[in-house]
């Protein structure tokens, strides 16, 4: 199952990235601003995910 949740994970970081920072181009702040704190987060849960996937947690 792991193997099919990390590359959705990682899609779903790059969508929320550049999603994020057309917020930030297109002047929308308070979009940016709660785009930023998703982005944060999503990024963080797939960051953990890929160390997981390649090095374990014990």
């Amino acid at each position: 199952m792991e193997y099919f949740m990390v590359p959705l994970l990682v899609i779903t970081s790059i969508l929320a990235i550049i999603g994020t920072m057309y917020n930030k181009r297109t002047g929308n702040s308070a979009g940016f601003y709660i785009g930023g704190v998703f982005t944060l987060g999503v990024v963080a849960v797939t960051l953990l995910s890929l160390y997981d996937l390649f090095i374990g947690i014990q």
